[in-house]
This record gives structure tokens, C-alpha cells and sequence, in this order.
């Protein structure tokens, strides 16, 4: 199978965050058939194998969800991958199913190869566009088992989308907020018996957490990272029926409204953020809850291994933070070195009409292996 193929047969399997059942069927089955030992881990599945130096590791990491095809047409199906011209539609062509390819015959040459340098993970995972939940189980499992405490040496490639033209060797991590506030409820003809009014308290709640945002801002600055985001509200709901949009009641003022916000995070606010959260919601009268377990920022310094030997084999690609939030951090916590690179492109990810260019993935493939190479002649 080419690797287009490949490319098609994924974009071509709906997986949505929390529904990579099948996208993890038809992996487990292409590996099984080129004699590739997989292994289920939670939700992940995990190819690992024995290197000749078995103090040293390199792990490979890719996620099999996507984004929903949000509301927008598509012009050929979110789910119906097309060429044209030179690319793939389809929804996570780019983000990141043109690394998930990548990887996948990375696996399988590097198995074909015989016994490889140093011990190789090849890590699919689930949830990554959610809270990450798939690469922190993995590293959970990593740590329990012993593996962490047994290497040496560890290095990380996350194939999400880059266009092969920039290295990033950071991101910001996300604290995903649930808000609810209180009031009086009431008919909506008598509105002075309202005393408090529970969508009014979420606005006064969303403009005091800018305000509070931009003066934390301004004490977390970064030669390195994009300070943290404003924290805008993403969603807000009061006195609807559950599941829609439509009104319960129309006529009443509802007694309760939740929101929800996102906060983009820098490693040294991400450590104090939640507490600080907690004291405003408290001095606004608003119940604060996680949406999602935080994901950590992440960081490589540029001056690690793998980050020169990365940029070395990709033609000195521009190295870069993103402002977004990957799956990095959960590695760089724990002491392995890591980066981000792939053949996806960054600016397609969660588009409608999502494309990639699928010449650009034996192109990573072999870019991955001379990575790989090159550090373990360490």
C-alpha cells in the first residue's frame, strides 16, 4: 500500500475525540498485517520495539482523533478524502492523519529493518484535541511499569502538523473552564423583582476575568512564550432545553448560567493559574470547575540534541513556540526532551475543507529516520 492510500483510508474514518474505535481497528489490523506487534494501552495503542541499546529510547507520538466537521458544507464530505491537485481533502488531513501515516510506515520500515539502534515507541493515541487524556495514560503507564526510570537517555518526535518548515520545540498548555453563576428566577414581565440575574452575573464574571487576564499578562511575560490568552468565553447557556439551543421558557428569567472559557497557559502560569482562577470565581460568587483536565505547556530548550539534530535533517526549518496546546508537555514533565514536527500544514488544522499535500509524507518518513539515526550514534 503507497502511502497515499494509506492517507485516504484514515481521513476516510470518522474519529472524533472519544470515538477512535475504528480509526484504532484499522490501525491494529495494518500493522498486524506487516507483522508489526501492537499492543492496546487504555484507549492508545503502543508499538515498542527492542533496540540494541536498551538504555535509550526514542518515542514517537501521534493522535488518531480529530476535531468534528463543524457545521460548515464540505465540499466533497468531511469523511470522503479527494484529490485535487496536488492535495487530500478531508477532515485531519493535515491535523494530523498525514503524520499519523508517517508514523505508521516509520513502524513498519523500522521493523523491517531488523533490530533497531536504541528501543522505539510508536505511540497512537486518543483524545489529544480534548485534554490530551490519551498521551497522559500512556506516560502514567510509562512511569508505572518502569520504563521511565530505566532509560538514560530519551528523545520525542510529535508528528502534528508543521509543513515540514517549522520545528517547534514548545506550546502553551490550557486550562479549560466550567462556570456557573446564580440568580433569581422570575417572570420575564416583572423584571425589577429580579435581585440578581444569573446570565448578568456570567457577563460581569467573563469581563472582570479579562481585565484579571491581562494584568496577570502583563506579570508573566516571555522572551520565549506568547503570554497567556484572555480567556474568552467559547460557550454559554441558560434556560435552554438540554441538548439544543431552544428556549425551556422564554418567559422566564433562568436561575442558573454556565459558560465555559478557555485559558491558554505559560509554564510558569500554568503553576499558579487554577488557584488564582478559584479566587476570582469566589469573589465573584461563580462556581469554577475543570472542563477537561489541564494540560501542561511544554518545552524543549533549542540547544537539546534532538532540537539541533531535528533542525539539522530538516534544512534549519524555523524554530518555533506555538501559541496552541499539544501533547508535548506531558513528556517534557517528565524530563524527556521532545519536539514537534510534521507533514501536515499548521494552518489547516480544524479548517473546513482540512487539506495536505501527501508528497510531503515519505519525505517525513525519511526525515524521521535520519532523527532517529543520528541520535542514537550518541
Amino acid at each position: 500500500m503507497n502511502h497515499e492510500q494509506l492517507l485516504k483510508d484514515l481521513v476516510g474514518i470518522k474519529s472524533y475525540s472519544g470515538e477512535e474505535g475504528e480509526a484504532r481497528n484499522y490501525i491494529k489490523g495494518w500493522l498486524k498485517e506487516r507483522q508489526v506487534e501492537v499492543a492496546a494501552q487504555a484507549g492508545n495503542l503502543v508499538v515498542h520495539l527492542e533496540g540494541r541499546d536498551k538504555t535509550r529510547a526514542f518515542i514517537f507520538n501521534s493522535h488518531m482523533d480529530t476535531v468534528s466537521a463543524g457545521d460548515q458544507p464540505w465540499k466533497y464530505g468531511p469523511w470522503t478524502p479527494t484529490r485535487e491537485d496536488d492535495k487530500i481533502v478531508g477532515l485531519g488531513a493535515s491535523d494530523m492523519k498525514s503524520g499519523l501515516t508517517a508514523s505508521l510506515l516509520l513502524a513498519e520500515q523500522i521493523s523491517r529493518l531488523g533490530v533497531p539502534p536504541v528501543d522505539m515507541w510508536f505511540t497512537y493515541v486518543v483524545n489529544e484535541e480534548v485534554d490530551g487524556a490519551g498521551t497522559k495514560s500512556f506516560m502514567d503507564w510509562f512511569k508505572d511499569e518502569g520504563y521511565l526510570r530505566g532509560y538514560t537517555d530519551m528523545a520525542a518526535i510529535f508528528t502534528e502538523p508543521t509543513g515540514l518548515s517549522e520545528l517547534e520545540h514548545g506550546h502553551r498548555g490550557n486550562i479549560f473552564l466550567r462556570v456557573k453563576t446564580t440568580g433569581d428566577s422570575g417572570h420575564a414581565s416583572r423584571p425589577g423583582n429580579i435581585k440578581r440575574h444569573a446570565v448578568r452575573e456570567m457577563i460581569a464574571f467573563a469581563d472582570a476575568l479579562k481585565v484579571q487576564m491581562e494584568k496577570w499578562r502583563e506579570g508573566f511575560t516571555s522572551d520565549i512564550f506568547t503570554p497567556p490568552s484572555d480567556g474568552e468565553m467559547t460557550s454559554i447557556h441558560a434556560g435552554v432545553v438540554p441538548g439544543t439551543l431552544r428556549a425551556a421558557s422564554p418567559n422566564k428569567f433562568p436561575s442558573v448560567c454556565t459558560a465555559t472559557f478557555d485559558i491558554r497557559t505559560t509554564p510558569e502560569f500554568h503553576a499558579v493559574a487554577w488557584d488564582r482562577l478559584q479566587e476570582l470565581g469566589a469573589n465573584l460568587g461563580a462556581t469554577i470547575e475543570q472542563e477537561a483536565d489541564p494540560a501542561p505547556a511544554g518545552y524543549t530548550d533549542p540547544s537539546e540534541r534532538i532540537v539541533q539534530i531535528s533542525s539539522n535533517a530538516m534544512g534549519e526549518p524555523e524554530l518555533t513556540v506555538s501559541q496552541g496546546s499539544a501533547d508535548l508537555g506531558f513528556l517534557t514533565a517528565q524530563g524527556i526532551k521532545a519536539v514537534i514536527f510534521g507533514p501536515g500544514e499548521k494552518d489547516q488544522a480544524h479548517k473546513t475543507d482540512e487539506y495536505c499535500y501527501p508528497a510531503k509524507i515519505p519525505t517525513a518518513v525519511d526525515i524521521y529516520q535520519e532523527v532517529v539515526n543520528a541520535w542514537a550514534e550518541k
